[in-house]
């Protein structure tokens, strides 16, 4: 039953993930394309956007593995 809640907790996770760099993300590129934001702001969309997508992939795994999204490894 552990390793069912701590995949659900690393669900949730990645799902914070996510929406955390996912819309600040979206509103920057948004406003480049609007022309209120200097082009050279993609450079955060792209680094903001990669690492969200890295780490909510990092979360994902340990979710099929049943692994807490603050260990390494699966608990006893």
């Amino acid at each position: 039953m552990k390793h069912v809640w701590d995949g659900f907790l690393s669900v949730l996770a990645a799902l914070a993930t996510a929406v955390i760099c996912g819309i600040p993300s979206w509103f920057t590129y948004q406003a480049v394309v609007a022309g209120i934001a200097p082009s050279w702001a993609n450079v955060s969309v792209f680094l903001l956007g990669g690492m969200g997508v890295i780490l909510t992939f990092a979360f994902l795994r340990k979710a099929k593995g049943g692994i807490s999204p603050t260990r390494d490894r699966k608990r006893r």
